[in-house]
């Protein structure tokens, strides 16, 4: 009796050792860029892409180091455990105007997520941004990949859309620029694959819409984007995404169950901003309306596609709130929360529990 009691305990200590919270780190655009990397009397014809250039370069310089010595902070004092932290695309500004510019600015976008010194690595995706320009996408594949590879110490990765597994999580990329016919199966198999208690698609683009300018992910393919929703949904997958420089959680229903989406947003101009101006709840045709500004002439087709994704969506929140996000899971007790947070405050601005958040409705 006493041999199988010690067994016992034996056993559950191996099992709490193996199954343990883990927490990730999660970042949306960054638009790291310096001057230097541009070629100025290409950019210069291209008035409103120099003005995001000339800002982008600013806050590179002036907020970017006390942000990523923020999360490095965070990355080392965490507990659970910070495992990972993944980027969600547009890394880079992107604009390098030549293909010798296009490979600088890689390098010195990699360099810069170097520079950090995380003690955990890096998860990187594509971003539309990190593939504009001439020699952007060769730069991209040359420098970016070898980064995801340097930092997750794997040879096998080969191109943006890998599957990478941490304890009971995976976190698969997804490309929505790869063509290729087989991309969607290639995503489900990644996902499906996998015995991992906790899934997650890193996507630069949204997959649900969640403002007024309707973009996302095979907004003109209604075939394949049904087929991605149903890979998702019937995977339990948590998506999480960037692109529109806001913070959003979004819940849409499919016939396949619950899909969660979260939005992140990296780009800060304020540190010390502690909450959003505007907090959007109601999700449907109101958010085109709310600005009518905004190409006028497609309003119309806009505020029909939200208001048909609103008979889906059953919770919503969004709101201008740059910032990174904590997820932590728990095998235990099969549970998973985001923690948001604003600028580098060191106060969460919300927790969600997003496990609940996908039980069908």
């Amino acid at each position: 009796m006493k041999r199988s009691l010690i067994c016992f305990f034996v056993l559950l200590t191996v099992s709490t050792a193996i199954a343990q919270e883990q927490s990730f780190l999660v970042l949306g655009d960054i638009h790291y860029d310096r001057m230097e990397d541009h070629e100025m009397t290409w950019l210069s014809e291209k008035p409103d892409d120099l003005r995001q250039v000339k800002e982008y370069t600013q806050i590179s310089k002036e907020i970017w180091p006390v942000f990523s010595s923020h999360l490095r902070q965070r990355a080392l004092q965490h507990d659970p455990a910070v495992k990972a932290v993944v980027q969600l695309g547009d890394l880079s500004e992107g604009l390098a105007g030549n293909e010798k510019m296009a490979d600088q600015m890689a390098r010195a976008a990699v360099a810069a997520v170097e520079a950090v010194n995380m003690p955990v690595p890096w998860l990187l995706i594509k971003g539309n941004h990190d593939i504009t320009g001439p020699g952007a996408v060769e730069a991209f594949d040359n420098h970016y990949i070898s980064q995801i590879k340097k930092q997750l110490k794997r040879n096998d990765i080969t191109s943006s859309g890998y599957a990478h597994q941490t304890g009971d999580n995976l976190f698969v990329a997804f490309d929505p620029w790869d063509k290729s016919d087989d991309v969607l199966d290639q995503l489900d198999k990644n996902l499906s694959s996998s015995d991992a208690q906790f899934k997650f698609v890193m996507v630069h683009m949204p997959v649900i819409p969640i403002n007024e300018r309707c973009w996302y992910v095979y907004r003109d393919e209604p075939q394949k984007r049904e087929r991605l929703l149903e890979i998702i949904a019937k995977n339990r997958a948590v998506v999480l995404t960037a692109h529109l420089h806001l913070y959003a959680v979004v819940r849409r229903e499919t016939d396949q169950g619950s899909i969660v989406q979260i939005t992140f947003n990296s780009v800060i101009r304020d540190l010390e901003k502690k909450t959003a101006d505007k907090v959007y709840t109601t999700f449907g045709w109101n958010l085109a309306t709310d600005h009518p500004e905004w190409e006028p002439a497609t309003l119309a087709k806009r505020i029909r596609l939200l208001d048909e994704e609103s008979r889906y969506v059953t919770f919503f929140k969004q709101q201008d709130l740059p910032g990174y996000g904590l997820i932590t899971t728990n095998p235990n007790t099969e549970e998973m929360f985001l923690e948001y947070y604003a600028g580098v405050n060191k106060t969460s601005y919300e927790r969600i529990c997003i496990s609940d958040l996908m039980k069908r409705l």
